[in-house]
C-alpha cells in the first residue's frame, strides 16, 4: 500500500506499508489507484483518539473498495464499539516523479531519528528558512536558522556518535523553507533511522525507518529548494 500527499508541486510524501503488515491483504488488480480528501481520511483514522479508558488499547482498521468510482470503506473497532466510514473517491491527479538515483546522489548520511529530532526541535521556529550543509572536507552536515533570536547553527561532524552513515562527494549548501521541513518532527517520533539525501540541484529526500512489531515500514518526503531570484 503506497499514499501520496503533495503540496504545492513543491513537497511530496510517500507512505509505504508491505503487505506483511496487514493480517489480511487482497487485491484482484495489478493496480488500485484513487484520491481521498486527507483531512477527511485522518478525521476517521483518529476518531477513537481520546475515548478509551485503556491506555494499550488498539483500533482495528478494515478498509474495502470495490471498484471504480466507489466509495473507500473503512470500518474502525476498538474495544466492542464500531464505527463505519464512507470516503467519496475522487480521479488521481498525475503525481510529480520525484526521485534522486543513485547516480545523481551527491550527499547521503544516515542519522539517528531521535537525537535528530532532538535538534530540529531547538532550532528558531521564527525563521521563515533552513540551511542545510552537506561538507565533503572536513566531513560534517550543519543546519543553520535565522530567526527573531538571530542566527543559529548546528554542526554534526561525520565521526559523531548518532551519525551512522556520512557520503558527500561534493560541498553543497541548499535552502529550504522552514513550514515545509518541520513536519519531519512528526516522522521521527516514531521512526528509528533518517536517512538524508541530496542531488546537485538541491532536491531533498528524507526517509524514515518505522518499526512495525517485527516488520518495517518506510516513511519518504522529498521538498525542492528555495531558487535565489538572482
Amino acid at each position: 500500500l503506497k499514499i501520496v500527499v503533495e503540496d504545492s508541486k513543491c513537497v511530496q510524501a510517500n507512505t509505504f506499508i508491505g503487505s506483511e503488515i496487514f493480517q489480511e491483504y487482497h487485491l484482484n488488480d495489478d493496480t488500485v489507484a484513487f484520491r481521498v480528501d486527507l483531512n477527511t481520511l485522518i478525521e476517521c483514522l483518529t476518531v477513537f483518539d481520546g475515548c478509551s479508558t485503556n491506555p494499550s488499547s488498539t483500533t482495528a482498521l478494515k478498509l474495502t473498495y470495490k471498484e471504480y468510482g466507489s466509495p473507500v470503506k473503512l470500518l474502525l473497532e476498538e474495544g466492542g464499539i464500531i464505527t463505519d466510514c464512507s470516503l467519496r473517491t475522487m480521479e488521481v491527479f498525475d503525481i510529480l516523479d520525484f526521485s534522486i538515483p543513485a547516480e545523481s546522489t551527491v550527499s547521503k548520511i544516515i542519522l539517528r531519528s531521535s537525537d535528530f529530532k532532538d535538534i530540529l526541535n531547538d532550532i528558531d521556529g521564527t525563521s521563515d528558512y533552513v540551511e542545510f550543509t552537506f561538507s565533503e572536507e572536513p566531513q560534517y552536515f550543519k543546519i543553520l536558522t535565522s530567526g527573531i533570536a538571530g542566527k543559529c547553527s548546528v554542526e554534526i561532524p561525520s565521526k559523531s556518535e548518532i551519525m551512522e552513515q556520512f557520503v558527500c562527494n561534493a560541498t553543497i549548501t541548499v535552502k529550504y523553507k522552514y513550514k515545509q521541513i518541520k513536519p519531519f518532527l512528526k516522522c521521527m517520533n516514531i521512526s528509528q533511522k533518517t536517512l538524508i539525501r541530496t542531488n546537485e540541484d538541491g532536491l531533498l529526500c528524507c526517509q524514515f525507518m518505522v518499526q512495525v512489531d517485527s516488520h518495517t515500514c518506510y516513511l519518504e518526503y522529498f521538498c525542492t529548494p528555495i531558487v535565489d531570484e538572482d
